[in-house]
């Protein structure tokens, strides 16, 4: 594993981290009481991978059904060895979101003999899950498909109603630990029984994010220098990758950083991006616009596949017998340099590669990192108390529908 950061910027010196870090005891913050989601480096890969492989074996295709913290994690580790496309003969496809077209499509599109099911939720009652659970079950029914729970994981905190349900149904049933929340459960069972499905490394991803809580100095370092700029009025918190395989990554981030911090009229509003294509949109506003954000720019060193420009090169001879490559690196350093040279504040966080030991190190540097600026901020990283408004209300909506 290699991931490097650095820290470049306006008015933020590593004294003053350094006297931040000090001042706080901000090491005492790295145990399993303060951030539980470290508890899910207990899990022991080779029970999920012993359930799993009988199961696996029967399908191509896993729907994974889950909102926000149930699916974005996954989501993420499947776009960066996939972008979509099979792994091993067998894909993930993602219901996220009770798009009724879209839902409607997919159901119509899939082989059911050869597809199963993966509903995950914490309270194992969550709306637009269980909706879709419904409708699920009930096109199992329309088609005649006996033993329907043989197609289906369940995924909550135990004692739930999920694993009352798959204990009827005769599914699998794979726990949460209940006090690890949604959007930290990347690494439990929730992310690491679809990544099983794809024969994704896990065991690695586990190992990277153990790396992370074992040297938390680039993660203590990241979460006070990102707090430093936030109390210089720089409230908004870009994400950045290069690598289109990412994408899924900086929405995995964006759920965690404003649903962690945005409470108690505080908060650092995340903004996503990717390179080089938002360099072509958003880059005048990063550049001239105001100096209220703080940029986070990802780059992979190595790439698996590249591709050679010819000898002799149209329009643009400077780019002859360039490999693409050097385009995206090229690219990626001017954008760091412009903004530097305007004074704005820059993380860098290269990775050799896009290795389930380097997402593994990710994921938990960023939620470990969460927790730190949350702790400075002097807000409750967990929960979203103001979420849970809008549910009552759409709750109370559907109860009042007349039937028919």
């Amino acid at each position: 594993m290699a991931i490097f950061f650095s820290f470049d910027g306006s008015g933020v010196s590593d004294s003053d981290v350094r006297r931040v870090i000090e001042e706080q005891n901000l090491y005492g913050l790295i145990n399993e009481k303060e951030m539980p989601f470290i508890k899910s480096l207990q899990i022991d890969p080779e029970e999920i991978k012993r359930i799993m492989g009988d199961f696996k074996d029967r399908f191509d295709t896993l729907v994974v059904v889950g909102m926000g913290g149930s699916s974005l994690g996954t989501k993420a580790i499947y776009n960066t060895v996939t972008a979509g496309e099979p792994v091993s003969g067998r894909k993930l496809i993602f219901f996220d979101n009770v798009d009724p077209t879209y839902i409607k499509r997919s159901l119509d599109s899939i082989d059911w003999k050869k597809t199963a099911f993966a509903f995950i939720s914490k309270s194992g009652r969550t709306l637009e899950t269980v909706t879709l659970l419904n409708i699920i079950i009930k096109e199992f029914q329309r088609r005649k498909i006996e033993n329907p729970g043989r197609q289906m994981i369940f995924i909550g905190d135990p004692g739930n109603s999920f694993e009352e349900l798959a204990n009827r149904l005769d599914s699998l049933f794979f726990s949460i630990p209940p006090e690890i929340g949604g959007r930290f459960s990347v690494l439990t069972s929730v992310g690491l029984v679809p990544a099983e499905f794809i024969d994704y490394n896990i065991e690695e991803l586990l190992n990277g994010a153990r790396s992370a809580v074992e040297d938390p100095e680039p993660v203590i370092h990241l979460g006070v220098c990102k707090y430093l700029h936030y109390l210089k009025n720089r409230t908004v918190s870009v994400i950045m990758a290069y690598s289109n395989y990412l994408k899924e990554f900086t929405e995995w981030y964006a759920q965690l950083w404003a649903e962690s911090l945005g409470k108690d009229g505080k908060g650092q509003t995340p903004m996503k991006a990717i390179g080089t294509s938002s360099q072509h949109s958003v880059l005048q506003l990063f550049m001239d616009g105001q100096d209220d954000k703080v940029y986070q720019f990802f780059m992979i060193e190595n790439y698996p596949e590249d591709i050679s420009l010819p000898e002799k090169t149209e329009i643009l001879d400077f780019i002859s017998n360039k490999k693409l490559s050097d385009v995206m690196r090229a690219e990626f350093e001017g954008t760091v340099k412009a903004l530097l040279s305007r004074g704005r504040p820059v993380v860098q966080i290269r990775m050799d590669e896009l290795s389930p030991l380097n997402m593994g190190y990710i994921f938990m540097s960023y939620m470990m990192a969460t927790v730190i600026i949350a702790k400075l901020m002097g807000v409750n990283p967990y929960g979203q108390p103001a979420v849970e408004i809008g549910k009552k209300i759409a709750y109370e909506k559907l109860k009042s529908l007349e039937t028919g």
